[in-house]
């Protein structure tokens, strides 16, 4: 069943985008190629025995016709000696789209970052991850909401977020990233 809402994310995301971006000339829409991210690439990229706070592993940045990008990634965050670490990011130009595979937590989105840090543009994991984003220790305001398997979070460019609570030693999802502005570096 996960992987049938996986593909419905992907589904509904290209679908969406498409249609906004399309001529009202059909005669000069491009059919464009399907991307299939097999469910054995995406549990090889669960990690279930992590020993870092936050793993994210991008399969694939896709160019749609040129227009944007789509990025897919999993990413695993785990407890640290018992204790969820900080976490608190505001992507500023990228929609991110969670669909919870396993575990459960506390994810609160919204309010202002604390103290918020700019990632430099010259740091990989912006270039390659998320776009120009700004980071802190943690979220005044927000609402927090409880996510676990099944689950779909979408969340806004400029809409702070992260995971204050970790019911589960692990939480997993994918995450798609729908990037209009084309920051991210492709990867096929």
């Amino acid at each position: 069943m996960t992987m049938k809402y996986f593909s419905l994310i992907v589904l509904l995301s290209t679908f969406a985008l498409n249609l906004s971006a399309q001529n009202s000339d059909s005669s000069k829409t491009k059919v464009g190629n399907a991307t299939i991210i097999h469910a054995t690439e995406i549990n090889a990229a669960a990690k279930t025995d992590s020993v870092v706070a936050v793993e994210d592993a991008v399969l694939r940045v896709i160019s749609i016709g040129g227009k944007y990008n789509v990025g897919v990634s999993v990413v695993t965050r785990s407890k640290i000696n018992g204790k969820t670490p900080p976490d608190a990011i505001v992507h500023d130009l990228v929609t991110e789209v969670y669909h919870i595979i396993k575990g459960r937590g506390i994810l609160i989105v919204g309010g202002t970052l604390d103290s918020p840090v700019k990632i430099p543009s010259d740091d990989p994991i912006v270039r390659k991850i998320t776009g120009p984003s700004s980071t802190s220790k943690s979220i005044i305001g927000g609402k927090p909401y409880e996510v676990g398997p099944g689950d779909i979070v979408v969340i806004p460019p400029n809409t702070p977020h992260g995971f204050i609570e970790l019911k589960t030693k692990t939480i997993t999802y994918t995450l798609i990233r729908i990037d209009t502005e084309r920051v991210l570096e492709l990867k096929n």
